[in-house]
């Protein structure tokens, strides 16, 4: 896997963080996949960001603070950049799955994308424009932090 090149990626390698929270990811449900990527898309869209009910969707799922976090930051990422790169739902589907992820959680990941592809995109030109809107995810000690920064 480190010697491909993804579209999702810019046409880079993966990165290695999102190589080792692949599994991590795995663990849930791709309904529960599906309804995390709406949180995600929702957070891109509209600043709004539910942790709460995002930690009750995963509640049974036995992931942890962390792992939650950093299932939230695999999904932006893979949303971000698809869009960002303009790859197509069928390309996403297809390099998720070349890097581990199940294809039952790949295209439960696909539909939201898809359907909210051009909006997407057209509030990441705004943001490009305007300079607004910061998600920093950052690595340490294979865990990953997630900060959101909400600008007014």
């Amino acid at each position: 896997v480190g010697a491909m090149k993804f579209h999702l990626c810019g046409g880079l390698d993966a990165p290695d963080w999102i190589l080792a929270e692949i599994t991590t990811l795995s663990r849930l449900s791709s309904v529960r996949i599906k309804l995390l990527a709406g949180h995600v898309i929702r957070h891109i869209l509209e600043d709004i960001f539910d942790y709460e009910k995002v930690k009750k969707l995963t509640v049974d799922s036995s992931l942890g603070v962390s792992d939650l976090k950093a299932c939230i930051a695999v999904l932006h990422f893979f949303i971000a950049n698809a869009a960002k790169f303009d790859v197509d739902d069928n390309t996403v589907s297809r390099e998720l799955q070349q890097l581990g992820l199940p294809k039952e959680h790949s295209d439960s990941l696909c539909r939201p994308y898809r359907d909210n592809k051009e909006a997407l995109q057209a509030k990441f030109l705004q943001q490009s424009l305007k300079g607004e809107g910061l998600f920093l995810v950052y690595y340490a000690r294979c865990k990953l932090f997630l900060l959101f920064y909400f600008l007014p």
